[in-house]
């Protein structure tokens, strides 16, 4: 009945609407962009998106995407140490569960941990990188709470070619080497982009989790990836044709914990992954069509010696995901102002393992709606989703969100409420000895209110102020907790709450040829139990830092360019009732481009962690001082 009543009212509404918008009108006058934007980006607009600096990109481009979103980002990254360490991020008080990581709109976030770990990420793989606060679930699925992170490489339909060279060396022993290339005419679209990257990582480091707090240096710690990303894009006639192939591998020794005596492990761990998708998309008349498969296969095997005398293993475990994605949407523009997509999914699931009892195959399917409105004053979306699996039975969800110009061109404000909700993962519910197969799904409803200031001239310049908001109410919240000695389990700990408010302003100063940008951002957060009937009712949930500050600041003048930019993070509590105090890192860095007859040519050179603090993000994980990096890029 809800379902119908859904139908009744949608249909409703935009009957009523599109007679005022007199639709006799055969054609429609739609912009190309809106052609080829996907779902996800045409029902985004009312979000709260911020597009990473192509300049920060480039600059980080040596980095994983966590160290890439640590610095840029009003995000929350929980990292195991560092170069190659596990790294997730959370968005607003929520965790790496609650984030989607989608690749051209794939997601990519782990079968078997509901997570993505963006250590795995090549920070400089991506044209774009972008950033979606508090993502609709209706729209994106399954662990959306905080938000989502967006990577694509975009077609380009000028007559141009490129190839060039990327090549970075660092402090402990790091380096990264990229080779990529690109082609386009007006029909065909290409990029492509192997590398390499290897790291010792025997950084030094304060342990002040051991008498004294003496100096150690961490051993067993290296790191080597490498992988290849292809895309390619052909326009035949009013044919959109999209193909892209992504295969990495990350070789990764787990370095030693602090505490007392001297770091020792004999841990590894490899993670293969090959992602592979084709898509197809065309307007015909007011119809908008596309159709789209991916199969993503996903490898990890982790083994611990135990001793250095060891010659079998203490621990040997291998774990294997493979995953099989269709998607076919709809698109009918009713006029320039009005459209409405019809979305279905399938996906194929297998978890692969001995460490659960059998190999484990799901089934999933979705249905979604969406309604986009968009006169003169502003947009409107509304959506609604549902999905049906094979083991777990996921809520209905709703949105509705709207971007209303309060003073056209000074001043916008947004509004949504929304469900949420995130079915538990294999590993939660199938792990030997820990998966809990009677967990509850996660679900809830979240709200926000933003004000965006527009550009206005101030202190000589042009500055943008965007401010939000925001509430999210989460039922039978999902989270690993010690229950004795070593051995962690999931447990639904009950309803929770993330609150919190973000400010972002930019200012952008231009003198001639010179250009100054300065950016502020600052993230306030309180998540807690909200539990009556728990123990740590009021309690803030684990590695959940009240305040997050970015603050960058980048000058451009000739052929130089240099910049500042620094990272602020409050304590934050663990699951075992200690603490993990915050730090301030601080990085430097510049550069000068020059072109040859032949190239054209930039030398870049930065520092990070100025400071030279010691710190740790994830408790007895160090992470490394002072670190000097040194690269150019070479584009023929």
């Amino acid at each position: 009945m809800k379902l119908k009543f859904l139908f009744v009212l949608l249909g409703s509404f935009i009957s009523l609407c599109s007679f005022g918008q007199k639709l006799g009108v055969d054609t429609i006058q739609i912009e190309s962009i809106d052609i080829v934007a996907p779902k996800l980006n045409h029902f985004s607009t009312t979000e709260k998106k911020v597009l990473i600096d192509s300049t920060l990109i480039k600059r980080y481009s040596g980095k994983d995407l966590s160290g890439l979103l640590q610095k840029t980002s009003l995000v929350n990254i929980s990292s195991n140490g560092a170069y190659g360490a596990l790294a997730t991020v959370g968005m607003r008080g929520a965790s790496g569960t609650h984030t989607s990581v989608n690749w051209n709109g794939i997601p990519v976030n782990s079968l078997t941990t509901g997570s993505a770990d963006v250590s795995l990420i090549n920070a400089g793989s991506f044209d774009q990188v972008q950033v979606v606060y508090g993502a609709v679930g209706s729209l994106y699925g399954s662990g959306t709470l905080g938000g989502a992170i967006e990577l694509s490489n975009h077609p380009d339909w000028k007559k141009k070619s490129s190839l060039g060279l990327m090549s970075e060396v660092g402090s402990y022993s790091n380096t990264k080497t990229k080779i990529f290339g690109k082609y386009s005419d007006k029909w065909i679209s290409y990029s492509g982009q192997a590398f390499f990257q290897y790291g010792k990582n025997d950084f030094s480091y304060t342990d002040f989790h051991d008498f004294g707090s003496p100096t150690e240096r961490l051993n067993n710690n290296e790191n080597r990836a490498y992988g290849t990303i292809q895309d390619l894009h052909l326009k035949i006639k009013e044919n959109y044709i999209d193909l892209g192939v992504w295969y990495q591998v990350k070789e990764k020794n787990i370095g030693g914990l602090m505490g007392i005596g001297a770091p020792i492990s004999f841990q590894k761990q490899r993670d293969s992954s090959f992602k592979a998708y084709v898509g197809w998309k065309k307007l015909i008349g007011k119809f908008r069509m596309e159709a789209k498969s991916a199969y993503l296969s996903d490898y990890l095997k982790y083994t611990d010696r135990g001793s250095a005398t060891n010659t079998g293993y203490k621990i040997f475990s291998e774990i294997e995901s493979k995953r099989w994605l269709n998607d076919v949407n709809f698109r009918y523009y009713f006029s320039d102002n009005w459209s409405v997509d019809v979305n279905g999914k399938y996906n194929w699931l297998k978890g692969i393992t001995n460490n659960y009892q059998g190999n484990i195959h799901e089934n999933e399917s979705r249905l979604s709606l969406a309604a986009k409105y968009t006169p003169l004053i502003g947009t409107f979306i509304f959506t609604y989703g549902k999905e049906w699996n094979s083991e777990v039975n996921p809520p209905e969800m709703y949105s509705f969100s709207s971007l209303i110009h309060l003073f056209p061109n000074i001043i916008d404000i947004r509004a949504k409420a929304s469900t949420h909700y995130r079915r538990p993962t294999f590993n939660e519910r199938y792990w030997n000895n820990s998966g809990n197969v009677d967990l509850k799904s996660e679900n809830g409803w979240n709200y926000e209110l933003g004000l965006i200031m527009l550009q206005r001239k101030a202190l000589y310049g042009d500055i943008t102020i965007d401010v939000n908001a925001y509430k999210a109410l989460n039922d039978d919240l999902i989270a690993w907790q010690p229950v004795s000695g070593t051995l962690w389990k999931p447990i639904n700990i009950g309803k929770t709450v993330l609150q919190g408010v973000d400010i972002e302003a930019t200012h952008l100063m231009k003198v001639k040829s010179n250009s100054l940008r300065t950016s502020l951002k600052y993230a306030y957060n309180d998540a807690y139990n909200n539990d009556k009937e728990s123990v740590e009712y009021k309690e803030t949930l684990a590695y959940r830092p009240h305040h997050i500050v970015k603050f960058s600041s980048d000058y451009l003048f000739g052929k130089w360019d240099v910049g500042v930019l620094g990272t602020l993070r409050s304590n934050t509590n663990t699951w075992e009732g200690d603490q993990v105090d915050g730090n301030l890192l601080v990085d430097i860095n510049g550069g000068y481009r020059f072109n040859t007859k032949f190239a054209n040519i930039k030398l870049t050179g930065r520092v990070e962690n100025l400071l030279d603090e010691s710190y740790e993000i994830v408790r007895f994980y160090p992470m490394p001082g002072r670190a000097y990096y040194f690269g150019v890029n070479v584009i023929f």
